[in-house]
Formats: C-alpha cells, structure tokens, sequence
C-alpha cells in the first residue's frame, strides 16, 4: 500500500468515526431534550395539581380537604422531579450512551393525570406512587453513572496496562529491528577484530621465535667458534650483523603485533559500540536517532587510513641500516686497530 492510499484509508476511516460521534451526540441530545421536557412538564404538572387544577369541580366539591392532604406529597414530588432533572442536565451527552434514560419517560408520562369525583380518592395512593417512582429513577440513574464509572476505571486501568504492554512490544521490537539493521555492520567489525587479532598473535609468535632462535644460536655460537677456525674479523663481523639483523626482525615483529594488536582493540570497541546503539536510542525521538546515525557515519566511515604503523617501519628499517652501517664501520676499524 503506497503513501497516498494510507492517507485516504485514515482519512475515510476518521471520518466514519467522525460521523459515528456525531450521531451519537445527536441521539443522546435527543434522549437528553426529550427526557428533560417530560421532566419539566412532570414538575408543571404538579405544580397545577397543588393549585387545584386538572381536577374536577365535582370533585373538589366532593372531597374539599383531600387536596389539602396530598399537598405535602406534591411538593415532595416537585422537589425530586427538580432534582431528576438536574442529574439528567449533569450527563455528558458526547462521552455517554444516554439510550437506559428512555425507560423513565413512560414512568414520567404515567404520572400525569386528570381527576374526577370517580377516581379522586386515588391522588393519595399516586402521589406515593410517583414519589417512589421519582426516587428510583434518581437513584437508577445514580447507580448507573457509579457503576459505569467504576466500570470506566477498571477498563481504563486494564487499558493502560496494556498499552503499557504494547509500548514495551514496541520499544522491544525497535531495539530487534536497529539490531538486525546493524548486524551485518557488527559482523564486519566482529571479523575485521578477528583478522587483526590473528596477524597480532602471528607476529608475537615471530617475535619470540626470533627471540628464542637468536639467544640459541649466540650460545652455540659461543661453543662453535674453535670448530670453524674464524678469525676474529669474520668472527665478530657475523656476529654483529647477526645480532642487528636479529633487533631489527624483533623490533618489526613486535612493532607489528602491537600495531594488529591496536587495530584488533579499535575494532573490537566499534562493535560494541554497534552493539549497544540499538538499546541507547531506545526512547529518543526518531530525529534524534537519525542525528547520532549521522554522527557515527562520520566517526566510523571515510577516515584516513592511518600511517603512523608503516611511517614507524620506514623509520626502523632506514635507523637500523644506519646502526648497522656505522657498526660495521666501526668494528672493521677496531679489528684493524687489533691486527696492527
């Protein structure tokens, strides 16, 4: 799926939620509206009933006083209808379902009535009714939003724990994802440390062979020199050409493995370095991420070869030919010295 075809697919899918919420909001503003009118007509009514309207004259000849008596009942009914209503006008209408607040307009409906000499004498028994029924409408919508609420809370904190879960897939999931992107990069360096670390352990390896050699043959040296009948020019010449060439070979061959040894550490600390980016840029923003890739790019790649290992070199062979020059020099003039 290309860019463009994602956009449009959120941008349809925001929108149908977009249209889902409207109507939803329209549908409890209509619950909402409809249960408040029948609220306030509910309280109008009664307010009619204690001024003896919506009954008869027949019956309020018949029955003068039983009006008198239901009036306290009346306010009651006055007061928890005013006290319905406000719960009911309480309610988000964007955020709830407001659909369980339709069963109380029948119950509201039902409490309004017309009186006559033939069914007067029930106010008394129907204004306990409708105080009753006034109560438990309160307390049914009451109930409900403490029970949704706690509801909410436990979903809510269930919610959170998983996206807490998600948020660690997620961090979990970059981390494997820089690891695996980094891999072929780390297995570079892994091999480039290996390969330097074996050139290291060869030239140590000369190093003390060389050494080993060089201190047996100057002992067998020592114990042949009446075998083969040298004199000593030839004697002390081979012997002092040996000996430089054997510090050169050891100076070389330990120079060597020091210098492998430092690549082998240098690569070795870039893998690790490698290693560990994916978890050290877990929780940074992506720009940042980018900005330290840059970074490294810059640190780890297009360097300088360096030169200071074979400008050693150059220095040792040309310092040691010097020596060796000047010693030769120097014993043939101490041999001639001897002869004279």
């Amino acid at each position: 799926m290309s860019t463009d075809e994602a956009t449009i697919k959120l941008t349809e899918i925001i929108k149908q939620q977009t249209d889902e919420l409207n109507q939803k909001i329209e549908k409890n503003a209509e619950i909402q509206n409809g249960l408040l009118e029948n609220i306030q007509k509910t309280i109008d009514y009664f307010y009619e009933l204690k001024d003896g309207n919506h009954i008869s004259e027949e019956a309020m000849t018949k029955y003068p006083l039983h009006l008198d008596n239901c009036k306290r009942g009346i306010n009651n009914c006055i007061i928890l209808a005013e006290r319905l209503k406000s719960y009911v006008s309480s309610v988000n209408e964007h955020h709830e379902d407001l659909s369980y607040m339709e069963s109380l307009n029948l119950t509201l409906t039902s409490m309004i009535k017309e009186y006559d000499a033939y069914n007067f004498y029930k106010l008394p028994n129907e204004i306990g009714s409708a105080e009753a029924s006034l109560i438990i409408g309160e307390n049914f919508i009451t109930n409900y939003t403490t029970e949704k609420k706690k509801f909410n809370q436990i979903i809510v904190k269930e919610i959170k724990e998983m996206l807490d879960e998600a948020e660690k897939e997620l961090r979990d999931f970059k981390i494997l994802k820089n690891i695996l992107k980094n891999l072929k990069t780390e297995d570079y360096y892994s091999n480039e440390s290996k390969k330097y670390k074996i050139a290291h352990y060869i030239y140590l390896g000369l190093f003390l062979v060389t050494l080993i050699g060089a201190l047996c043959i100057s002992a067998y040296s020592i114990c042949a020199e009446p075998i083969y009948f040298l004199d000593n020019f030839d004697y002390w010449f081979l012997k002092i050409s040996f000996i430089l060439v054997v510090i050169t070979l050891v100076s070389f061959f330990i120079k060597q493995s020091s210098h492998y040894q430092s690549l082998a550490d240098q690569a070795n600390q870039t893998r690790l370095e490698i290693q560990a980016f994916p978890t050290f840029v877990t929780g940074i923003e992506k720009a940042d991420e980018v900005a330290i890739r840059k970074e490294l790019a810059l640190k780890y790649f297009g360097r300088e070869v360096d030169k200071t290992a074979h400008k050693d070199m150059g220095n040792l062979v040309s310092d040691q030919m010097k020596s060796t020059t000047e010693m030769v020099k120097a014993t043939t003039e101490a041999i001639k010295n001897l002869k004279g």
